[in-house]
């Protein structure tokens, strides 16, 4: 029987590269997080990225991990998933021809990248990049939404609580404080809705500039709260006023299987939504 040769070691001398934008979605419910992080610190820690960079790395459309400029958008925690995040970073285009001016044409970066991923991450849509995008810092707007079994809560008084969020606070009383790494705990709400979905789900939406660490899961637990009477819609408010309440009290997030990265916005971005945020 043949010995099989060895694979041939891919030629990066002649690659040209071009800054991309990548829309993916996944189910969170398998990973650590979106973020890639360390296999020689944390072994059996399989996220996202880590995924997103072998089906890369496989296509040989990044050359590493350290040298493709890569951007996030929405760094989504453990278990937590996204019909719509945003990813930015050089890609190798096709090779031009010898002598020619021409740039090279793009691959099918879809169909490339969705052929080795895990089925429960998907590349929904590719294009070029505008001058000086970053896929963090160029987002205008993220939109989540929540879901949950309805077992009686009131929705109604979960709306009324629900719109005391909506606007420019100081949210460090629905956060995982972070200390080392934030100072500063105000975030602007867009939008907010309390709905009924079919077959007894709700839904809580929120649209806003950016999101602290647990924001959404915490600000769900305290509306399913509010929805089971165990507080009044008020309390929403009264934690929003951090000179009464300067200390965060004792409560767990809402867990973090219901929480979906719905979508982002950016300027001038064709596969994204545009701004303004909808409603």
């Amino acid at each position: 029987r043949k010995r099989r040769k060895g694979a041939r070691e891919f030629d990066w001398s002649k690659a040209t590269f071009g800054h991309y934008v990548l829309k993916v979605a996944y189910v969170g419910t398998k990973y650590h997080g979106l973020a890639w992080q360390d296999p020689n610190i944390c072994p059996n820690c399989p996220t996202v990225e880590s995924k997103l960079f072998e089906a890369l790395v496989k296509t040989c459309l990044i050359r590493d991990r350290q040298s493709c400029g890569y951007s996030r958008c929405g760094r989504t925690d453990r278990g937590v998933h996204a019909a719509g995040n945003y990813v930015a970073l050089q890609l190798r285009k096709k090779p031009v021809k010898d002598g020619s001016e021409e740039q090279g044409e793009d691959y099918d970066y879809i169909a490339m990248l969705n052929g080795v991923l895990p089925l429960d991450i998907r590349i929904l849509a590719a294009c070029r990049a505008p001058d000086g995008f970053d896929a963090r810092f160029s987002c205008r707007y993220r939109a989540y939404q929540y879901y949950f079994p309805i077992g009686g809560e009131d929705l109604a008084r979960m709306r009324e609580a629900a719109r005391h969020y909506v606007g420019e606070h100081d949210f460090r009383n629905f956060c995982k404080m972070d200390i080392e790494n934030v100072t500063n705990y105000r975030r602007r709400v867009l939008s907010v809705s309390v709905e009924e979905l079919p077959g007894g789900v709700g839904e809580f939406a929120v649209t806003g500039v950016a999101f602290l660490w647990h924001q959404v899961r915490c600000m769900v637990a305290v509306l399913l709260l509010v929805g089971a009477g165990l507080e009044e819609p008020d309390i929403i408010k009264e934690l929003l006023d951090i000179e009464k309440h300067p200390r965060k009290p004792i409560y767990e997030p809402a867990d973090e299987s219901g929480l979906v990265l719905r979508d982002c916005g950016f300027e001038d971005l064709a596969i994204a939504p545009s701004v303004p945020a909808p409603p």
